[in-house]
């Protein structure tokens, strides 16, 4: 055990103040989440059942990638297809699982995918949103085999103006996954 960590940890009660910073953080993402949730609901009101709601999942330990906090909404409206859940989400990557070298450190990408999705309607999207002047990522979804559509945030802003973008990006194209 190294007598650094211990005593930086007891010196002005650093410990307790990272742990209350965690909880904090968390808290602002799960609600930045759920507004970025409420918003692609609203824009897409068809694939969604009114008065249903999901829970913000956050884990430092996902069992890929680096961390993440996600809010997976089933899609049960009455156009939605059987199986398909919306997730919001911030993971925390290593930018060459998205081919990002430009980024030092981890990758934050704040996004959405559609989970269970048809992957040919994930192609036409990809095919649709490269075609036009979108300032949307994509990559492979490192968790299952649909896109994620994201945009790598530093910043409270940033995650402000990715949420703008990524909302009118699913207002676009939501409806191709239409029953």
């Amino acid at each position: 055990m190294s007598e650094d960590i211990v005593s930086n940890g007891l010196v002005d009660d650093r410990y307790v103040k990272a742990l209350r910073l965690v909880d904090e953080f968390q808290s602002q993402m799960g609600a930045l989440l759920r507004q970025f949730e409420e918003r692609m609901i609203a824009v897409q009101p068809e694939l969604f059942q009114r008065g249903e709601s999901a829970r913000v999942r956050q884990s430092e330990n996902p069992g890929s990638g680096l961390a993440n906090h996600r809010i997976n909404h089933s899609l049960t409206g009455p156009a939605a297809p059987e199986g398909v859940n919306l997730n919001v989400h911030l993971y925390w990557m290593p930018p060459a699982e998205y081919n990002r070298t430009d980024i030092d450190g981890a990758l934050r990408a704040f996004g959405y995918k559609l989970k269970g999705a048809d992957g040919e309607i994930d192609n036409s999207v990809v095919e649709r949103t490269r075609a036009g002047e979108w300032e949307v990522d994509m990559a492979p979804n490192p968790y299952d085999s649909n896109t994620v559509f994201y945009r790598h945030v530093s910043s409270k802003a940033e995650i402000m103006d990715a949420m703008d973008v990524l909302v009118d990006h699913f207002e676009m194209f939501g409806d191709a996954y239409h029953v």
